[in-house]
């Protein structure tokens, strides 16, 4: 598996964990947190990839995006 791969899979376990709406600063933190570095590209690129995919739906403007489960991944 792919670093990509690890840190999507990671931040989506833990978006399921604990459902809420997710924004580019906390997803940097995991990443800190898990020694991914705290890159806000790398951050965003993953959150979008997840939407594209349909887990995420995005919310929002751009300058104030943030994300959520899709109904179909477990939100309610």
């Amino acid at each position: 598996m792919s670093t990509a791969q690890q840190r999507r899979t990671r931040l989506l376990d833990t978006i399921r964990r604990q459902p809420h709406e997710v924004r580019t600063g906390e997803v940097m933190a995991l990443y800190r947190a898990h020694g991914w570095g705290p890159s806000r590209t790398t951050a965003r690129r993953d959150l979008q990839y997840l939407a594209r995919h349909g887990q995420l739906t995005e919310h929002g403007p751009a300058d104030d995006r943030y994300y959520t489960l899709t109904w179909k991944d477990g939100c309610a």
